[in-house]
């Protein structure tokens, strides 16, 4: 018999966008046709000027250890790539390179969390924040958000309820997955405000921030007020925005004062994000922007089919997204959990969707689409959700 396993580690919860994959491999193994709107991954091929300055760093013998904090001419595209996409002003002793933003959260929250701090998470949510905050040994406090005509949106004064003498920080996620959403600046300021009256960090997802259509604009909240620049911690990555997703380079933009510790963090857990897709991502910021505006575009055409489709499915609500590569549809309650109804049509239909109940409580009867598929796809698994819809 093995010796015992972490409770604490099993405690936390697995993703149920990979458990809905799993059951449609196995239906797919018994010859079902699937069609896939539930991974969130660009289905775009890298730029080609990555690929070839991976080539090279290769060939150059560049696949050496780094400095943890990131190579230092890739620091400096990062500080200008986001100062003059998103406003965000740093130097490039602000940047820490990491392993994919899963890598930059992870830092981060072990640098700013200790053992029973609270974190208030903005629901719907993305899963893994949760789990993140767990294996920081802090809270995470689940703070649910209302919809107007099935948009979800953030009012702080529910935020502001949820603060507590133990709340260390809040997560905030914009562009917004699973909504489709991307906050504005008079909802980022409310926020910030919060922060700065109960002196709490603000842990900023921002992986989305390129993919923002046209009526709305990314606004980064460590850009609202000198006072949110000086609490706010950026996580973000190369996967969304340059389709790299298994290239696993992503960073933080932190405060100069924290910036050493999740250094030493990153070191301690990593050693260095990979040297030679370090090299690759200069070539990102440099030369691939023209690859993202195309990418973009092609997502917006997407989104359009997606919303239009589903809105001409009696009983469902699903209102344009603003940014992000999702939708997120509102179901009749009478058809029952966000679960069951996912799980009925993966198998009667083979469409993969995520349930909304994997977002928090608030999110139950929704469920979340990924357009980041072929139009064809696209069309074709709206046509199996009419022909099935509403499940029996």
């Amino acid at each position: 018999m093995s010796p015992k396993i972490s409770e604490f580690a099993l405690s936390t919860g697995g993703s149920t966008v990979v458990a809905m994959r799993r059951a449609a491999d196995a239906l797919e193994a018994k010859g079902m046709s699937i069609v896939d709107f539930g991974v969130g991954e660009p289905d775009f091929d890298v730029p080609p000027p990555v690929k070839e300055a991976a080539l090279k760093a290769i060939q150059d013998g560049n696949g050496k250890y780094v400095d943890p904090a990131g190579l230092p001419e890739l620091r400096n595209a990062i500080v200008q790539y986001e100062q003059s996409r998103h406003g965000v002003v740093a130097s490039a002793d602000a940047i820490v390179v990491t392993n994919g933003s899963y890598g930059a959260l992870s830092t981060i929250m072990r640098a700013v969390l200790d053992p029973g701090d609270e974190v208030l998470v903005i629901e719907p949510c993305w899963g893994p924040y949760r789990q993140m905050v767990r294996l920081s040994g802090a809270v995470p406090v689940g703070v649910a958000m209302p919809t107007i005509e099935g948009r979800f949106i953030v009012e702080s004064d529910r935020i502001a309820a949820a603060v507590t003498p133990r709340t260390r920080a809040i997560i905030v996620n914009t562009p917004w997955n699973p909504t489709g959403r991307v906050l504005s600046r008079d909802e980022l300021t409310g926020i910030a405000g919060i922060a700065e009256e109960h002196d709490l960090w603000i842990i900023a997802d921002e992986v989305y921030g390129e993919l923002v259509y046209e009526g709305s604009e990314h606004v980064s909240i460590a850009s609202v007020s000198p006072d949110a620049a000086q609490r706010t911690v950026i996580a973000t990555s190369l996967s969304k925005s340059f389709a790299m997703t298994g290239w696993r380079l992503g960073y933080c933009i932190a405060p100069e004062s924290l910036a050493p510790v999740l250094t030493k963090i990153n070191h301690i857990t990593t050693r260095c994000a990979a040297s030679i897709i370090q090299f690759a991502a200069i070539a990102a910021f440099e030369q691939g922007l023209p690859f993202v505006e195309e990418m973009r575009d092609i997502y917006a055409q997407r989104r359009n089919a997606v919303a239009r489709g589903l809105n001409q499915i009696e009983g469902v609500v699903c209102p344009l997204p603003e940014g992000t590569f999702y939708a997120l549809a509102q179901i009749p309650e009478s058809w029952g959990g966000s679960r069951q109804v996912a799980e009925s049509l993966l198998n009667e239909t083979g469409v993969i969707l995520t349930p909304g109940s994997a977002y928090g409580a608030s999110c139950e009867h929704y469920l979340r689409l990924s357009f980041a598929t072929s139009l064809e796809i696209i069309e074709e698994g709206l046509g199996r959700l009419r022909h099935a819809l509403p499940p029996a």
